[in-house]
């Protein structure tokens, strides 16, 4: 009995023990001095790393009511982990998990230059660069990585490299101009890329200047031979990509707005060659990063200037001469200046065409063009002018941060006068002015992490100012019964500021975010004998919101998804963009990519019909009363083919857009007219590369249709740049120090209306272009000569909503056409210092 009764006592003494409160006090005391107490006060059994544990600091005054809660709360916010065995807590470091990381920039070797939107392929994982050249990657794996590096017109690079901060990948180009280097053991992307996101193709603008193109203009007509862009019609102010229709696509040149790709006779355009760096183009179905447009977009990026050595470039032609100087500053900074300047008017006295169809030619004496019937010729001299100047400054530091202001400014002026007698005495005269300015400061953050950042700020402007006099006296009594005198000014305004950022998550992850500020304005006022009959003022400033998830499902498998969220402030709204893309790569040669996006327009180029029928454009701000929002939804699914130099791929597109917006006179009263369209297409493309020699053939099917609700029904018709096939052709024969190339460019055709909008006539576009040139290197310089052949076979072709009509009296009219390209001969000399 008295055994028991000491057992029960001794159990209530033991279990009176452990139901005690463990009070831990404790101030900036090392970890391993806590536990020492606690092993010491409360019979913990312990077992750890003294000299680990004595690295972490411990304040604490709480009280616990089991060893477990004690060892759990200590241990909690600590790298540090325990296991119990046998009442015995083991005390160790928590596996963590460790992360490889590299970031850097693509590099032209010779000139330093950062080299946007390169292909990468790191540790079998595909990425691009951003548009300065910036590149990160994170590994839990390995600690290098190896690294497949492309660029257009650079030898592919295959390196191993270890972890770290800042990696310059330099590339080689491959056309160097030093005859006497010569690369045989590594594989060169030429001309073309097709990216692995659908719509998307990147072009190689060295090799444009192989090509038959106006030294002055080679951007322009190294785009229209892409599928999908339309060549036929030689259209002077914008771009139309897939069906777009004018204002609707956008091109942006260091970040700056280009209002107008003004290219009168394909000799001059908007972005000068001497400061392009890289093209990339975006038909449709683009992902969230991009937005503000319902068409497509060409972002442009320029050249920084060379920080190795001073270098002078001189152009001169027949019709202007251009330069460059690029100047390096320090190590780290370099200052680039180009300029062009018309010297010699552009044109001679030309014979342009004019038609009609209710006027019968025959009966006036006038003869008739076999391949174009209805059209005879008239004598005009136009007369243009222009000049362009570029700045850009440009300082890169050590640490991989970047900063660049870039300038532009251009002025073209454009007239001509045109007398003739048919059926009576008609007097025009004609003038265009168009002035462009635009600039741009550019800033990029590369974090310690490697995550990277970039704010840029612009403001983008274009002033346009027209006159058009007729006037019509009858030819016996020269008593005047018809005359028109319209000027009008239209000015657009834009300031952006933009801020990215792109975070690498994982391995396969990484997101882009981004926030944006836009505010744009519009001012158009026009005048008829001197009586201001329009004035109108507009402004369209919104913020905008992006976000965008890339991940890499698996090998070859890539899927981004994201949204573009814009708010108009005058429209209190919030319009919604969602997008998504999926790229899969079957194995290195095939691949197949897709897209879906809704996009939004919040400024647009609404299109007047005047009472003669003929069209021009103003550009308007949406304000969701009689101007809506244009919006559009984009399909694109495409696949491509890439072997040993040979390159297929095709793509197509479907596209409805809903906001089109009509000025048009009705009754003498003017009116607004809302409409709708629809495109689909399919682009094939074909190259193949043998040896230094390039063959490419592209070829574009399409349709674009159109409803306005003044239509007198309500069916869709043909859109006036809808053309059902396009095809086009080039090749390079490179005969070191000479190459010949050549292009053809056919297109059926674009509908020609009469007043009933009935299709009168549907003309076909040729034209077939060539060049010699020839390279040589005489001591330190760099000096071609070449001479370029345009519209050999003289085509008259039509230009594309670029023609006048004429009244005549109330049944006649004559539809003037002019601006196509003649047949011309063009010689240059550059030289390079």
């Amino acid at each position: 009995m008295k055994r028991v009764i000491i057992f029960l006592l001794l159990g209530l003494v033991f279990s009176t023990i452990s139901a005690q409160k463990i009070k831990l006090t404790a101030n900036k005391k090392p970890l391993s001095e806590v536990l020492i107490d606690l092993r010491d006060n409360y019979d913990f059994q312990l077992s750890f790393n003294n000299n680990l544990l004595s690295t972490y600091i411990v304040s604490i005054n709480q009280s616990f009511s089991s060893k477990d809660e004690t060892i759990e709360f200590l241990l909690r916010k600590l790298p540090l982990n325990y296991e119990k065995s046998n009442e015995v807590y083991l005390i160790y470091p928590e596996e963590r998990i460790i992360q490889y990381r590299i970031f850097g920039k693509i590099l032209d070797k010779e000139s330093l230059e950062p080299l946007p939107f390169s292909h990468l392929t790191i540790n079998n994982s595909p990425m691009a660069t951003d548009e300065r050249g910036n590149f990160s990657f994170t590994s839990e794996i390995d600690s290098t990585f190896r690294i497949l590096a492309s660029h257009l017109g650079y030898f592919i690079l295959d390196t191993l490299v270890n972890q770290g901060a800042n990696q310059n990948i330099l590339l080689s180009a491959a056309s160097t101009d030093l005859p006497e280097i010569t690369v045989t053991d590594k594989i060169v992307q030429t001309f073309i890329k097709m990216g692995n996101q659908a719509g998307n193709l990147k072009l190689n603008h060295k090799i444009a200047g192989f090509l038959p193109t106006n030294n002055d203009n080679s951007v322009f007509e190294l785009l229209r031979l892409q599928p999908g862009i339309l060549a036929a019609g030689e259209q002077k102010n914008d771009l139309i990509i897939w069906g777009s229709y004018e204002g609707e696509s956008q091109v942006l040149f260091d970040n700056i707005t280009l209002w107008g790709l003004k290219n009168v006779y394909e000799d001059i355009g908007a972005v000068n060659p001497l400061v392009v760096k890289n093209i990339e183009v975006l038909k449709g179905g683009f992902d969230a990063r991009y937005g503000d447009r319902v068409g497509g977009i060409v972002y442009i990026t320029g050249k920084n200037g060379t920080r190795l050595k001073p270098t002078l470039n001189l152009t001169l032609n027949n019709i202007t001469a251009s330069g460059s100087y690029e100047q390096p500053i320090g190590k780290q900074s370099s200052l680039l200046l180009a300029f062009r300047q018309t010297y010699y008017n552009l044109f001679k006295d030309q014979q342009i065409k004019y038609a009609t169809s209710n006027l019968n030619l025959q009966e006036q004496g006038l003869d008739q063009e076999a391949e174009l019937p209805g059209l005879a010729a008239l004598n005009v001299a136009p007369d243009y002018k222009f000049h362009d100047l570029n700045f850009k400054f440009t300082s890169n530091w050590e640490n991989g941060d970047n900063f660049s202001f870039s300038l532009m400014t251009g002025e073209d002026r454009y007239s001509y006068d045109i007398t003739t007698d048919v059926y009576a005495n008609a007097k025009k005269h004609k003038f265009e002015g168009n002035n462009q300015f635009g600039a741009s400061i550019n800033y990029g953050k590369v974090w310690r992490n490697g995550n990277t950042s970039s704010l840029s700020v612009s403001r983008s402007e274009l002033d346009t100012r027209t006159s058009d006099v007729l006037t019509i006296n009858r030819i016996r009594t020269n008593e005047e019964f018809y005359r028109r005198d319209d000027e009008s000014t239209n000015s657009i305004l834009e300031y952006r500021a933009t801020l990215k950022n792109s975070f690498v998550f994982a391995e396969d992850q990484n997101f882009e975010t981004g926030l944006n500020y836009i505010n744009d304005e519009v001012n158009l006022k026009e005048d008829s004998l001197g009586i201001n009959i329009l004035h109108i003022k507009s402004k369209a400033d919104r913020i905008g919101y992006y976000f965008q998830n890339n991940l890499n499902v698996s090998s070859g498998v890539s899927i981004k998804a994201g949204f573009l969220a814009n708010y108009p402030i005058a429209l209190k709204k919030v319009y919604w963009e969602p997008r998504i893309s999926i790229s899969l790569l079957l194995s290195d040669k095939i691949g197949i990519n897709g897209a879906w996006g809704l996009y939004k327009q919040f400024i647009t180029k609404s299109s007047v019909l005047s009472e003669n029928g003929d069209f021009r454009y103003i550009w308007v701000g949406a304000n969701e009363k009689d101007i809506p929002v244009l919006e559009s939804v984009h399909h694109v699914l495409g696949a491509s083919y890439n072997n040993n130099g040979f390159t297929f791929s095709v793509e197509a597109y479907y596209k409805k857009t809903d906001g089109h917006t009509r000025y048009y006179k009705f009754r003498n009263e003017g009116n607004i007219s809302l409409g709708k369209s629809k495109s689909n297409g399919l682009d094939v493309f074909v190259k193949k590369d043998i040896g230094d020699h390039t063959l490419w053939v592209s070829y574009t099917l399409s349709k674009t249709l159109e409803n306005f609700d003044y239509f007198s029904s309500n069916n869709y018709r043909r859109a006036l740049h809808d053309q059902r096939h396009e095809i086009k052709t080039a090749g390079l024969l490179s005969l070191k120090p000479f190459y010949i190339s050549a292009n053809y460019i056919y297109g059926s055709g674009f509908p020609i209306y009469s007043s009933q909008n009935k299709v009168v006539a549907e003309p076909n576009y040729t034209r077939l272009d060539a060049a010699l040139i020839y390279k040589f290197y005489p001591k330190k310089t760099k000096c071609e000569v070449g001479i370029l052949f345009h519209n050999i076979l003289d085509r008259n072709n039509i230009t594309y909503e670029s023609y006048e009509k004429i009244p005549l009296n109330q049944i006649n009219s004559i539809s003037i056409y002019t601006e196509t390209v003649p047949s011309s001969i063009r010689l240059y000399f550059k030289i390079t210092i």
